[in-house]
């Protein structure tokens, strides 16, 4: 009995052991791969059917739990109702039943049917590349010779604290990135293990859908969500939104555009970014869009991207269906000048002209028919009539039956040709002329029987016919160029021009008129009121009004100073003199110096700008070569159009001889200025001090020199200039024996002194001389 109770204890420690060493004692390095991971099933299994979880902890969480699904501060704009929104054809309609374009709702609208009814799913898995941030959840399996379980919680510093191994930084890293990290950290405390990291509760974002979008505003998801399930939850792009150009914008910068057409047509989700929180998915406008409909498996409106082309919109309509008319498809458009066209191109693999395989623009419409219900015996009209299209033709249609039924527009319609575009079996085309004018007429002889596939294109007279205009210029309120019209008069171009100026010299108007062959002929024509004879204009006549002779409507001067009404006077005669004006003016005040009297006339520096005297000054500055070659032009008169406008005047001589001698005739714009008496002469420049002396009567300009404190070392005496009040300059020898009136002023230069180097000089002659010397006697000896 003892040993059957011994052999039974026995049995009893031996598995009680082999668990041990299965569980805890194995060492899990000689372990597959797979045996870990059943070793880690099982060992879960068994803590969980047991209720108790050892060597378990877990941090405090610090954000609420939330459904990612539900959305309180989403903005709703719906835009489109989804029960007005028409699902697109799927396969090819027979002509009898083919859709209106109107009805074709743009491609992909139905793949976000119910999105934000279903809500973002909460079971998005996470990946390897997934960035941990603070409020993550991590489960953290600790197995092997020591079992842990952590669940753990990133703080808002994005730490972890772990008992026994410290604090673990997260945030910024890759799911894959913190198991290694956790790895070493672990490593520190305990050996012979290994561990997995997996997500539990996921941290919440917000994200904001803007533009285009049905169900715009600001959603709060989970940190897995991408800009696909974000989408999603705001039902998508609305029918104005773009399906191709979708941005997602992160700090104000975009970092991915995404084009929904790669899934929708391949499957292709590699463009789908996860997001941030922050970040903004924009739908912008759509793009160009293009409908087609018909015999292709898909009808729709899509959206281009650029630079597609007629065979590529079939691509995108999922290509054509096998009873498909390839070789005869219509395509719609507007034309450059905003008119309705209809175009027939072959979209047949094999056809011989690959160039109709045309680029599509915005609004362009495509229809494929049905080879058994291809369009026969029908003809086309387009331009200038109300209903362009297609129409049916029988043996008996001509020209003016299509007219009739096409309606001609009431206006604008050019009359003299159309243009009826006739295409052969062989492809080739033919250009008919016809004339539309005489059909509507009713002359049989212009009428003609139309054939199959005939096209007839009615012009607009503007296309054709150029416009007429006349010019007119001068003296009217709006110069320039006007339309001609029937029956246009001289009169009736003035009128338009907004009349005539005040100046404008009515009976001599002049008409320079071209004929046929370029010749040019002056016409003269008197609009007074004793002749108000009308002139019909031609096409291109140019009409000159001309200003009446010497007009001024203000022939003002202004005259300030010591006068007795000062102010600005218009001249009251032609021929107006100064000393009249100062009479007018009531003559000078007692403080009044009259020979300093200034008159500045502006015309002048106009007329020396029209000669291009400041031009032929600069020209005429000589040339100079510096040592390094560069070719300088030194300016030594420099022009002043201010001091140029003064005219000088002896006044005093045209009081005396009572305007008989040195008076001028004033001009408009003419300034005079009386000064008030001088109280000195002024002496200005190198000498001792510079300033106003006391004027005494006939004392010469040494006089004041020496008053002013000499001349300085510095002073050029020769250069010495007196400046009268009349603004008469004197100068040259005997300067200062000259006598100076009061008013006058002394202007004393400074001398240019030129550096002279007289051992630089020296040494430069001798290196010459030395040089020339040398050269002799080498020749000498030769």
């Amino acid at each position: 009995m003892k040993r059957l109770l011994f052999f039974i204890t026995l049995v009893i420690v031996l598995i009680s052991l082999n668990w041990f060493n299965e569980l805890v004692a194995q060492d899990i390095e000689n372990l597959t791969p797979q045996q870990k991971e059943a070793l880690l099933k099982r060992y879960g299994s068994q803590v969980r059917a047991n209720g108790d979880t050892p060597q378990y902890y877990e941090t405090p969480s610090i954000y609420e739990a939330h459904e990612s699904g539900q959305n309180a501060d989403a903005v709703i704009d719906s835009g489109v109702d989804r029960s007005s929104v028409l699902a697109g054809g799927v396969g090819g309609e027979r002509s009898g039943e083919l859709p209106e374009f109107e009805d074709l709702v743009p491609f992909g609208m139905e793949l976000f049917e119910g999105g934000g009814e279903n809500g973002v799913p909460i079971d998005v898995p996470s990946a390897s590349d997934y960035i941990i941030g603070p409020g993550d959840n991590l489960i953290i399996y600790l197995w092997g010779r020591v079992e842990k379980e952590y669940n753990l919680t990133l703080d808002r510093e994005g730490k972890l604290f772990i008992p026994q191994v410290g604090e673990l930084i997260g945030w910024g890293l890759t799911l894959e990135q913190f198991t290694e990290r956790a790895r070493k950290q672990f490593s520190r405390v305990y050996s012979d293990f290994d561990l997995t990291v997996s997500l539990g509760k996921i941290r919440s974002i917000r994200v904001f859908v803007a533009g285009e979008v049905k169900r715009p505003g600001a959603y709060t998801v989970s940190s897995l969500t991408s800009l696909f399930n974000a989408l999603y939850l705001a039902d998508g792009p609305n029918a104005r939104g773009s399906m191709r150009q979708i941005r997602l914008m992160r700090d104000g910068k975009p970092v991915a555009e995404v084009d929904l057409y790669a899934l929708l047509l391949r499957g292709d989700n590699s463009g789908d970014v996860r997001l941030q929180t922050g970040d903004v998915i924009f739908v912008p406008v759509a793009g160009p869009r293009v409908a087609v409909r018909g015999q292709v498996k898909r009808s729709a409106t899509y959206e281009l991207k650029g630079q597609e082309r007629a065979a590529d919109l079939l691509e995108l309509a999922g290509g054509a269906t096998a009873e498909a008319h390839l070789e005869r498809v219509m395509l719609e458009r507007i034309s450059d000048d905003d008119q309705w066209e209809v175009v027939d191109i072959n979209l047949k693999s094999d056809a011989e002209q690959p160039q109709e395989n045309i680029l599509l623009v915005d609004g362009d419409r495509m229809t494929v028919y049905s080879i058994f219900e291809a369009k026969k015996n029908i003809v086309a009209v387009y331009g200038q009539v109300k209903h362009t299209g297609y129409y049916e033709r029988t043996d008996s249609t001509c020209v003016s039956d299509l007219i009739e039924r096409a309606q001609l527009r009431p206006y604008d319609v050019y009359l003299d040709r159309a243009d009826l575009f006739r295409r052969y079996p062989d492809r080739r085309m033919e250009v008919i002329p016809v004339d539309l004018g005489g059909i509507i007429a009713g002359d049989g002889a212009s009428d003609m029987l139309l054939r199959d596939r005939d096209s007839l294109y009615v012009y607009s007279i503007d296309e054709v016919a150029w416009r007429k205009h006349v010019y007119i210029e001068g003296e009217v309120k709006n110069p320039g160029e006007y339309p001609l019209y029937d029956n246009m008069s001289v009169e009736d171009l003035v009128f338009l021009a907004g009349s005539y100026r005040r100046s404008a010299l009515r009976h001599n108007i002049e008409i320079a008129r071209i004929d046929s062959v370029g010749n040019v002929s002056i016409v003269y024509h008197d609009l007074s009121e004793s002749n108000p004879a009308a002139l019909r204009l031609r096409e291109d006549d140019h009409v000159y009004v001309r200003q009446i002779p010497e007009w001024k409507l203000h022939r003002a001067v202004t005259i300030d100073g010591e006068v007795v009404y000062p102010g600005e006077y218009t001249l009251s005669k032609k021929g107006e003199t100064l000393l009249q004006l100062i009479e007018r003016v009531g003559g000078f005040t007692d403080r009044a110096f009259p020979r300093g009297t200034v008159v500045e006339r502006t015309s002048i520096n106009d007329g020396l700008a029209r000669l291009q005297v400041p031009r032929i000054i600069e020209k005429s500055a000589p040339l100079r070569e510096d040592s390094t070659g560069q070719i300088i032009r030194y300016n030594n008169v420099e022009y002043d159009g201010g001091s140029m406008s003064r005219l000088i005047i002896d006044m005093q001589r045209i009081l005396a001889s009572g305007g008989g001698e040195g008076d001028i005739t004033l001009e408009p714009g003419d300034r005079i200025f009386v000064p008030t008496v001088p109280s000195g002469i002024s002496v200005i420049g190198a000498v001792g001090s510079n300033g106003t002396i006391k004027y005494t009567q006939d004392k010469p300009v040494k006089y004041y020199v020496e008053r002013a404190g000499n001349f300085t070392k510095q002073a050029d005496k020769d250069e010495t200039r007196l400046v009268r009040a009349t603004g008469e300059v004197v100068s040259g020898g005997g300067i200062l024996g000259k006598r100076v009136d009061i008013g006058d002023v002394i202007i004393v230069p400074t001398k240019i002194e030129r550096d002279r180097n007289l051992l630089k000089t020296f040494t430069t002659a001798l290196t010459a001389a030395t040089g020339v010397l040398t050269s002799v006697y080498i020749i000498s000896k030769l």
